[in-house]
């Protein structure tokens, strides 16, 4: 997978996440448990990451690229 499809799924992963987290604020949807739960545990978490790897994106292809 080349960088520019990766960044466009990345993207794409984080605006989808984050009309889950829009959701969640501005819905009823916040007083169901499971729903809480999978927004805050697994949502949250995966955003911050795809956030990290669209920022970093060069360091990690070159972290990953090395040569052992």
């Amino acid at each position: 997978m080349n960088a520019t499809k990766l960044r466009t799924y990345l993207r794409w992963f984080h605006i989808v996440g984050g009309l889950i987290i829009g959701t969640y604020l501005y819905s009823p949807w916040s007083a169901n448990v499971a729903f809480t739960s999978l927004t805050l545990y697994v949502v949250t978490p995966a955003l911050v990451l795809s956030g990290l790897a669209m920022w970093k994106q060069g360091a990690l292809t070159r972290f990953f690229r090395r040569d052992v």
